[in-house]
């Protein structure tokens, strides 16, 4: 092999590697990101051919320690235009809310839902436990 065909053998080899690192990196970044399950969960609807642009009834979950949290949780969502569903566990005594809309299926409006949901929950000392779109 003569010096020039060496050479751009270590430049390919070199060109090969840096591509290598760049997409190792990227897959890190990724994955130190996390999954968002809003998106994902769309995602996987709308594979399964619903469709996001359509409204659909939303419900969402909500676990509540004690009846009056419940209850006063359950009055800031009706004026925000849910119809509510309450209903308590005989087992531990936690109560179930289940809060439920007709929506379309953005991601961002269910991104900020999430955390609008979440700063709700734990005003009221309780979990908020995500969304599923209703069964008819």
């Amino acid at each position: 092999m003569d010096s020039r065909t060496i050479a751009l053998l270590l430049v390919a080899v070199a060109a090969f590697s840096l591509l290598r690192i760049i997409s190792q990196w990227r897959g890190m970044s990724r994955r130190r990101r996390g999954i968002d399950w809003d998106e994902h969960f769309i995602q996987q609807l709308r594979k399964a051919g619903v469709s996001a642009f359509e409204d659909h009834a939303v419900e969402f979950f909500f676990t509540v320690p004690g009846r009056t949290a419940c209850e006063q949780l359950a009055a800031v969502l009706r004026a925000d235009g849910y119809s509510i569903d309450i209903r308590q566990n005989p087992g531990s005594g936690d109560f179930s809310l289940d809060a439920q809309r007709s929506m379309r299926l953005a991601v961002p409006e269910m991104q900020a839902l999430r955390v609008r949901f979440a700063e709700l929950a734990a005003r009221y000392g309780a979990t908020y436990d995500n969304w599923a779109v209703a069964t008819k």
